[in-house]
């Protein structure tokens, strides 16, 4: 049987990489950038007023005093989009809007709430600093410069950058087409009534919300009795129009268990079938051509904690996305760690709150929760992540052990502790 290091290394060398499209602006939110974006114009485009005022040439009023004011005629009114070419002459001022152009020969604007009115003109009591409420052209970006990295997660302000500087596409990495297939004779769809004997269907709601949650949408979620027909026929569909298949259940040792048998009619390879862990021993995968295909156990503290191990990491790779799965710290432990003599446990694990606020950054606690059972669900609730607990050989905490001990802590992308 495999170790989880070595399901991991035959995951990613058997993922395909990802791959680059052009896709509209609309639809390249959460997608990575497969390409530099520079900015093929100056931010701001041109001088622009920063305030709704007045714009006026400093050099007129440097002499300006309360005892003796200028007044400056106002020439007429200026407003974001103007396309007009002007040219402020020596004694006057123009009435300007947030946004609009500075005329040529314009160096500062007075704001509105500060400006005096004598019979038409405006009356200037003090010098004002030559740049004063003017944002100047290329004063964020020069036309030319990097604007967003290739492997940049194009979220809400990336899109806004690039619509800004006139990006109607961008060329991205393609999301993975992902097909979720659970099986099992005794799952009921939540809303229903439960007859004896049966279970309401979680694992199919979870594993759809966990690829909602990194930016992959699913192309279908299906649930299906464990009928090899039905279940070859779903496979064989979801391997033409995707690129990867999530089976949920079905791939354990038990008589009414078609899923492994359904996958070897339709050709697919197994690359491996077990990792000596807990939970998630029977995890299965398989590729058929460039499709990746996984088989998750029907436990569903299983089935998540499997997800994140290895289903994350080779949905990374397909979307482009430069980290290699869920952030990694080693962090100390305190209260009993549960160990096993044989098999790598992954323990749902909480950080200490305080530990957060007072210690240093490298200085985590985290303590491993109650209800580990693979069958558990609701401690995972409180879970910040996985504490990868080695088998007792291997430099683990002893059970029922605490102290400055250290394990390797896989966070979770909703912990945001680091």
């Amino acid at each position: 049987m495999i170790t989880p290091l070595q399901a991991a290394a035959l995951i990613r060398r058997n993922t395909p990489s990802s791959v680059s499209r052009v896709a509209a602006l609309a639809d390249c939110c959460g997608s990575v950038l497969a390409a530099d974006v520079r900015a093929g114009c100056a931010m701001p485009v041109a001088d622009n007023s920063a305030m709704d005022g007045y714009v006026i040439r400093s050099v007129d009023v440097a002499r300006a005093s309360k005892d003796r004011p200028v007044k400056l005629r106002v020439a007429g009114t200026l407003k974001a989009g103007d396309g007009r070419t002007l040219r402020i002459a020596a004694g006057t001022a123009y009435r300007i809007m947030t946004g609009a152009f500075i005329p040529t020969g314009g160096t500062a604007v007075i704001p509105k709430e500060d400006a005096k009115l004598q019979e038409g003109r405006l009356c200037v009591e003090q010098p004002i600093r030559t740049g004063q409420h003017i944002r100047r052209c290329g004063e964020e970006i020069q036309k030319g410069q990097l604007l967003l990295k290739k492997g940049t997660c194009l979220h809400p302000a990336a899109i806004g950058v690039l619509a800004s500087f006139g990006f109607a596409s961008a060329s991205v990495y393609q999301k993975p087409r992902v097909t979720v297939l659970a099986t099992g004779n005794e799952l009921t769809a939540p809303g229903k009534k439960l007859s004896p004997g049966k279970i309401y269907d979680s694992n199919s709601w979870m594993i759809r919300s966990a690829l909602l949650q990194i930016g992959v949408s699913p192309l279908r979620v299906l649930t299906l009795r464990d009928e090899i027909a039905k279940v070859r026929r779903a496979i064989r569909t979801a391997l033409a129009e995707g690129d990867c298949l999530i089976l949920l259940g079905g791939v354990s040792v038990g008589d009414y268990d078609v899923v492994k048998e359904a996958l070897a009619l339709e050709k697919v390879r197994t690359v491996f079938w077990k990792v000596n862990q807990k939970p998630g021993k029977p995890l299965y995968f398989g590729r058929k051509a460039k499709k990746i295909i996984f088989g998750l156990p029907g436990n569903p503290a299983a089935a998540f904690t499997c997800f994140y191990e290895y289903i994350v990491p080779a949905l990374f790779k397909m979307l482009g996305r430069s980290e290699p799965g869920l952030r990694q710290r080693a962090v100390k432990t305190e209260g009993a760690v549960p160990q096993d003599k044989s098999k790598h446990l992954f323990l749902k694990a909480r950080v200490s709150k305080d530990s957060v606020k007072h210690s240093a950054a490298d200085e985590l606690t985290a303590q491993a929760l109650n209800h580990q059972g693979s069958h558990m669900l609701t401690s995972l609730v409180d879970a910040d992540g996985f504490l990868r607990v080695p088998p007792s050989g291997e430099g683990a905490p002893q059970a029922g052990t605490s102290g400055d001990r250290r394990l390797l802590m896989d966070f979770l992308p909703h912990a945001g502790l680091i």
